[in-house]
């Protein structure tokens, strides 16, 4: 099957952070009109007959690779003896398997060698600085580590990939490879147990090693299935160039954005935007919106600037310093709000997050329009904390709006003593007989899904609500 630029249907698959497979899914059909769309724990495979530029243009992915094979797990418990030659086997198989694989690889490298010549300048044709590099070299060992580890793309003597070195090298391989025998693993008394001793190989290449190997075959084995694919692109679909401090996990903001509904003329608020990732990542998908980013760290602010004119996004996103609790908006002024919660690790949080979150989500609330989106990304414990609440929810007060009182001290302390150190709340105080004030707000909020997802070391909760009408 042939697409409109003249591409051959492929076998695909694309690595995805825990919890965003299905909105992968979803991208994966939306954008590149795949079949044979399958969901797995932290994959998604698929066909398409899409260009490479359609391909990078996938969000919600860590890695893109091109499927070389897909087959049942190794049942290595019947050969343990033949643990080695089995893995080779089945893994590399035959030549003639990987003749058509390499070809289309081959295909796709010849468009991208213009991007990867110029993959270290900036769009103005300006070498990136050297802490935007290593600050993308820290993400992207980050990246990895959700990732099984990869083996060796073989190089042929010339320096060339082609299919039949590719083959070649790989047949190679096995003849220097020998497990040891029992009388070399039984060669002194009491070291008898080194026998049942196994161990997991990982290969990686970095510094002079890795300019060799311009790629790397990929090899996943596991409980479900062997997956052996070859990278399309050198860094991950995530690394994104148009980022230049990244805060947000660029394919968690993704996600927050595209759950959040954003259509043309749409106004977004971040009210916590901190370095501005998810209003970066929602103005290059969705450049036809108006954003809104509010933060109260000064700090923060000014990189978050920085993020924007380097993203070229100047004319898309506006940026001001309020608090979060005191928002200088228009009562049901915006369409979105979209905001990360600080989870109090990165940013010293003096009050209970729990205690201050109401007024938060009343502030929110208050310049959410009727319809409209709201997008939270929660920690755990707070999740669970919203969901109680929810269950809790009592009506209105003032014949359908929302009533918290606040500290009326006319001049409100900030949070922390340091003001670097504020997440942008100022201090609310909290008296008896306010229990009210959390059940109020979820009258006027409709739960839309929960979804959790990992941040690494860290798992977390999207919450997606709509805003509605009280008679």
């Amino acid at each position: 099957m042939a697409g409109g630029g003249g591409w051959s249907a492929s076998r695909y698959f694309c690595t995805a952070s825990r919890g965003l497979e299905p909105l992968l899914r979803e991208e994966v059909n939306l954008k590149l009109s795949a079949t044979q769309v399958e969901q797995l724990s932290g994959k998604v495979f698929f066909t398409a007959d899409a260009d490479l530029k359609k391909l990078r243009s996938l969000k919600c992915a860590e890695r893109l690779f091109l499927l070389v094979k897909k087959l049942p797990p190794i049942q290595i418990a019947r050969h343990k003896g033949k643990v080695i030659h089995i893995l080779q086997t089945y893994v590399i198989g035959e030549s003639s398997d990987w003749l058509n694989i390499v070809a289309k690889w081959k295909s796709l490298q010849d468009l991208n060698k213009e991007e990867e010549c110029t993959s270290n300048t900036t769009g103005t044709g300006l070498k990136r600085p050297a802490q935007q590099e290593s600050g993308e070299t820290r993400k992207r060992s980050k990246l990895e580590l959700d990732e099984p580890p990869m083996t060796d793309f073989y190089e042929s003597p010339t320096g060339q990939h082609d299919a039949q070195s590719v083959i070649q090298g790989s047949q190679q391989s096995k003849s220097p490879i020998q497990t040891p025998s029992s009388d070399e693993l039984l060669n002194s008394e009491g070291q008898g147990a080194a026998s049942s001793m196994n161990f997991r190989v990982s290969c990686r290449c970095s510094g002079k090693v890795a300019k060799m190997f311009t790629s790397q075959v990929y090899v996943h084995l596991s409980d479900i299935h062997c997956v052996v694919g070859i990278p399309i692109v050198r860094l991950p679909l995530a690394s994104r160039d148009y980022i230049k401090s990244a805060g947000l996990r660029s394919t968690v903001a993704w996600a927050m954005a595209y759950l959040a509904d954003i259509k043309a003329g749409s106004l977004v608020l971040d009210p916590m935007c901190g370095l501005g990732t998810i209003l970066l990542e929602a103005a290059k998908e969705w450049p036809n919106a108006y954003y809104h980013g509010v933060d109260n760290t000064a700090s923060q602010l000014q990189m978050a600037s920085a993020n924007v004119c380097f993203a070229k996004l100047t004319s898309n996103i506006d940026l001001m310093r309020a608090s979060v609790t005191e928002l200088p908006l228009l009562t049901e002024s915006m369409n979105v709000v979209i905001c990360d919660i600080p989870f109090g690790k990165k940013f010293k949080i003096s009050q209970d997050m729990k205690t201050i979150m109401p007024y938060i989500l009343k502030e929110m609330v208050r310049v959410l329009s009727i319809g409209g989106t709201l997008v939270l990304l929660l920690s755990q414990e707070l999740s669970l904390q919203m969901q109680q609440w929810q269950k809790l929810q009592s009506p209105p007060n003032n014949k359908g709006n929302l009533t918290a009182q606040q500290n009326t001290d006319t001049s409100p302390k900030e949070l922390g003593s340091d003001p670097e150190e504020n997440i942008g709340v100022q201090h609310v105080s909290v008296e008896k007989g306010q229990s009210d004030a959390e059940t109020q707000i979820f009258a006027f909020l409709v739960p839309k899904g929960i979804f959790q997802v990992s941040l690494g070391v860290t798992e977390a909760s999207i919450h997606k609500y709509k805003k509605i009408q009280i008679s």
